[in-house]
């Protein structure tokens, strides 16, 4: 049984942190296409294609699965979604003025608020040993952050760190409500919330014209940023997360999460030819230590 559970740990560990490579591509994935598309229409793209693939799943698992006759898949999705999509409008919004380096940074502050926000939730104070690993993640963070100009940059600063704040709230919703419940039915219902959140702000903002326009859809960068974002970092990340907070705790979960700056960073030094720098690098040391000292 004991080898069979740590078995399970380092199977969703091990998820979690593709999930994170995928989120670290789809920095400059996104901010490409953020030169093609204004934010909410691209996001509306992004959460169209997830959409429709979750929605196909569903209706083929609909005969299999009970879940989606249990009114509490409806309640944590909806409850997680809010955020969740706060969090990606909010995200991709900050990007318009801030590098994806910091971004993945800023994003990367929701490891201290998660177990702060756990913790008030659910009256049970964490370890000593996962204040340790919130430790070394945000002192890695922080040297990954080193050296990065802010000057002129401050909205999208503000708008990253409440997207921190969004993305803390939506794990801490995840781990507290949808254990015991269908990891892929929780993580539709989110997507179909956020699709409609992203729908609802592109209309707000005026941002469908861009999508009627031809030449936006021949741009190999915006179908790369929409279906790389939309099927493997919203559906399949999304399904995956729920799954593996089944077996993890929300503090491990927001640890392995850190490692986006790490990947945003190698990604955008290797295809935008953003800097790589010796604190950074030591600042993602540390954020891969930090996931080995916090217990699951």
């Amino acid at each position: 049984m004991q080898r069979s559970r740590a078995a399970g740990v380092w199977a969703a560990r091990g998820l979690l942190v593709f999930v994170t490579l995928v989120w670290g591509a789809t920095f400059t994935l996104t901010k490409q296409a953020l030169a093609v598309l204004p934010v909410h229409a691209f996001l509306t793209l992004r959460f169209a294609a997830a959409a429709i693939a979750t929605l196909g799943l569903a209706i083929l698992s609909r005969r299999r699965s009970s879940a989606w006759n249990d009114a509490r898949t409806w309640a944590v999705g909806v409850l997680a979604g809010i955020p969740l999509g706060a969090s990606f409008l909010l995200q991709t919004e900050g990007l318009r003025t801030i590098t994806p380096g910091l971004s993945g940074f800023l994003t990367g502050l929701n490891v201290v608020m998660v177990p702060i926000l756990a913790s008030a939730m659910t009256k049970r104070r964490p370890g000593a040993r996962t204040w340790w690993g919130v430790a070394l993640a945000c002192t890695g963070l922080l040297l990954m952050c080193a050296g990065t100009p802010l000057a002129g940059r401050f909205p999208g600063v503000a708008e990253t760190i409440l997207c921190a704040m969004c993305i803390a709230l939506q794990i801490v919703v995840v781990d507290r409500w949808a254990k015991g419940l269908d990891a892929f039915a929780v993580a539709a219902v989110e997507v179909w919330v956020t699709a409609l959140l992203t729908w609802a702000a592109a209309l707000f903002a005026g941002q469908w014209a861009p999508l009627a326009d031809v030449r936006t859809w021949t741009q190999p960068v915006t179908w790369a940023a929409v279906l790389v974002n939309g099927l493997l970092g919203t559906a399949f990340a999304l399904w995956a997360q729920n799954w593996a907070q089944e077996r993890l705790s929300s503090a491990q979960t927001a640890i392995t999460f850190a490692l986006e700056p790490v990947f945003a960073a190698a990604i955008g030094w290797m295809v935008l030819g953003e800097a790589m720098t010796w604190p950074g690098i030591l600042g993602g040391l540390l954020i891969v230590a930090s996931m080995a000292v916090a217990p699951a």
